[in-house]
């Protein structure tokens, strides 16, 4: 079977809704722990009264590029393709009627996951409210979705992650964290996304489509892409409900999320698939009448039956280490810390070498609407964070907070 095809084609015909999803074939995951799905997914079909876009870069195209109909998204007719300093990814473009300049980038959230999937998105009720206040909306998907697997990359991984299980509770061994750095997450890599690389397809893609991008507003992980733009774009109004605490302690997040273990039953480390299961479930609320422990454990690594990781995790690596800071102290700390900080802490040990925060600032104006005892993604305050203004409610669900209006 070919294993050097586009993004998770190794699987078999049967299998394409993707690993990047699940990493069980007959599950799509409820949420990937840290990734968190955002709010307003549905099922629900796409609005009638949403038009096609007639943007500079669809004008010459009589049908979307081949990277909008695989892997399969329900928004066709709104997607294209932008390249920007070596980096490739797909982006949906909602034209405002009437016509405007003035447009609002969306993200859901991440990484690691698809913003186009049409497994469980619907963008419908978002636009359409968009549009009524008179902007566009532009909602750009992680790089990993089409770009190459290469056969060294698949390689390393699937190598970390033997060598993660060998080696636990301690972490995979140097060399293997290194080699997922030089073979998947090095500056030549397709499916690695930077701030730099996401700054120059947020302005490729204004140029192109002949907007201007005022807003940035989203759920989740769309905290640390606003943070990809404050630099350049400092006047960018950034808007965000239940928000990743973008610049916190790793360690300390990590360590928020494991609180709970004792609660549930036995924290005591185990072997890495089952401590893995219990990180999956205490980070997305899932238990093991939603997903089964075996399916639970590999969901967390994004792994299938026969060992093989998916290129998602590229994606999720390539942002998660830079978005938090002092992974060592999570890395010393993972062992003492229980079952489900010990599996973090595995997961996570190609970040080690990582400071975090490089070239991460937020603009001037941005609202946070954080939920109080986020049991996913709880809120660490952190420097990059201060100047944020921040509303803390006290009930709801992480990824289904309101976005704050942020005037």
């Amino acid at each position: 079977m070919e294993l050097t095809q586009r993004g998770d084609r190794h699987l078999s015909p049967a299998g394409r809704a993707r690993q990047g999803r699940g990493a069980a074939s007959t599950l799509v995951i409820l949420a990937l722990a840290l990734c968190l799905v955002a709010c307003s997914r549905d099922d629900t079909p796409l609005a009638s009264g949403l038009r096609t876009t007639t943007s500079a870069s669809a004008s010459s195209a009589s049908e979307p590029p081949a990277d909008c109909l695989y892997p399969g998204t329900d928004y066709e007719a709104w997607c294209h393709v932008v390249e920007a300093a070596g980096t490739r990814a797909r982006y949906l473009m909602f034209r405002a009627t009437p016509a405007t300049s003035k447009t609002i980038i969306y993200d859901a959230g991440g990484p690691g996951l698809s913003n186009l999937s049409r497994l469980d998105l619907s963008y419908k009720d978002y636009v359409a409210a968009a549009n009524a206040r008179h902007y566009n909306v532009v909602v750009v998907d992680e790089p990993w979705v089409i770009a190459p697997y290469t056969s060294a990359c698949k390689s390393a991984l699937s190598s970390f992650y033997s060598d993660s299980i060998a080696e636990y509770t301690h972490q995979a061994s140097t060399k293997a964290g290194r080699r997922v750095r030089d073979e998947c997450l090095s500056s030549g890599s397709k499916a690695a996304l930077t701030a730099a690389s996401y700054r120059a397809m947020v302005d490729e893609i204004e140029r192109v489509e002949k907007i201007e991008i005022v807003r940035f507003e989203g759920h989740s992980f769309a905290s640390v892409r606003a943070a990809y733009l404050g630099s350049s774009r400092p006047n960018l109004v950034v808007a965000i409900g239940s928000p990743f605490p973008v610049g916190g302690s790793a360690a300390d997040f990590y360590a928020a999320i494991a609180s709970g273990a004792s609660k549930s039953g036995d924290a005591s480390p185990h072997g890495l698939e089952a401590d893995s299961a219990k990180a999956y479930y205490q980070s997305t609320g899932a238990s093991p009448d939603d997903v089964d422990k075996v399916s639970a454990g590999r969901a967390l690594w994004q792994v299938n039956s026969d060992g093989l990781i998916s290129l998602s995790r590229v994606g999720y690596y390539s942002e998660i280490c830079n978005a938090l800071t002092s992974w060592k102290n999570l890395g010393t700390t993972g062992r003492q810390g229980g079952a489900i900080l010990s599996a973090f802490a595995s997961l996570h040990s190609v970040c080690n070498v990582e400071n975090g925060e490089s070239g991460l600032k937020l603009p001037s104006k941005t609202c946070f609407r954080v939920l109080q005892h986020d049991t996913s993604t709880p809120w660490i305050p952190s420097p990059l964070t201060r100047g944020a203004r921040v509303t803390v409610v006290t009930s709801g669900q992480h990824g289904k907070i309101g976005i704050p209006s942020c005037p």
